[in-house]
């Protein structure tokens, strides 16, 4: 079958849906009874919620059981190493933070600058395979969305160059309902950017695709067309789901060097602040509303 004999059906059958905002019509009707064509897409596209960001949760939690221990036997081992009160007041002084009332949170660089002054205890198998286990989700790496695209690019600022894309990016999606094996043959409308990376997006993870499009990407299903032509600063973008691969269990063996270095640095900073304490050095009280 021929490009143009498919083109033909799909337009038939897509006829029958809807009215292409291309189409000629009196200047009233377009006014008062058509929206503008971007404002469909534009709202559709608000309502897609923006990828979730990665939330690290592990440093958020209470101390383990080896952390816990590590930092006691730091505190045990390592006293001739720590700084003096009056070594501490003086590194304080050079980062200009106020020793006496300084605040763990807000001034971190304190507890940093004690913390490297302690001897590094790297944690055994056992405590880090456990480690392992109870944060397994922490090492699974993020799902691979594959799909591909059209950018009809040009002049967003064109009123009429816009009616013309739009109508042109809807008909390809039409098309594309219909036989998305005909991909191939309508990328001669895309940019040329686009054109010389085959319409490939991906495989990449949510939140990775630096474009004005990758929400509507991201929210497709595998073996989906976004139903509008997806708006931007670049111009309209056709947008199909390929598949979904689903993110890997990243073996203990691959994350073991990780971890190691992330509950000894743990174990560091919690011998800082409690050796503070000891030297008598408080975090800050914010004061009381009255």
């Amino acid at each position: 079958m021929r490009i143009g004999d498919i083109f033909g059906i799909g337009m038939a059958n897509f006829a029958r849906e809807r009215r292409s905002p291309g189409c000629a019509a009196p200047a009233a009707s377009v006014t008062s009874l058509t929206p503008r064509p971007q404002r469909r897409a534009f709202d559709l596209i608000k309502t897609i919620a923006p990828a979730p960001k990665p939330r690290l949760v592990a440093d958020e939690r209470p101390l383990s059981a080896y952390e816990a221990r590590a930092a006691e036997t730091l505190m045990a081992i390592a006293r001739a190493m720590v700084p003096t009160r009056d070594e501490v007041m003086a590194l304080a002084a050079l980062a200009g933070i106020d020793a006496m009332r300084y605040a763990a949170e807000a001034e971190p660089k304190l507890v940093a600058m004690v913390a490297a002054r302690l001897p590094v205890r790297a944690p055994d198998l056992a405590a880090s395979r456990a480690y392992y286990q109870v944060h397994l989700e922490s090492f699974r790496l993020p799902d691979l969305h594959d799909g591909r695209e059209i950018l009809i690019a040009g002049d967003v600022q064109d009123w009429d160059w816009r009616q013309e894309a739009y109508a042109r990016a809807e008909r390809i999606i039409a098309m594309l309902h219909y036989d998305r094996r005909v991909f191939n043959d309508l990328l001669i409308y895309s940019s040329a950017p686009t054109r010389a990376q085959s319409g490939r997006v991906g495989p990449v993870a949510r939140g990775r695709w630096e474009s004005e499009a990758a929400p509507a990407f991201f929210s497709l299903k595998p073996g989906d067309v976004f139903p509008l032509p997806v708006p931007s600063s670049r111009g309209f973008h056709v947008l199909i789901m390929d598949r979904v691969e689903a993110g890997r269990l990243r073996p203990f063996a691959e994350a073991e060097p990780e971890i190691t270095g992330h509950l000894a640095e743990r174990a560091r900073l919690e011998a800082a602040k409690r050796h503070l304490a000891v030297l008598g050095f408080h975090p800050a009280v914010k004061p009381t509303e009255a």
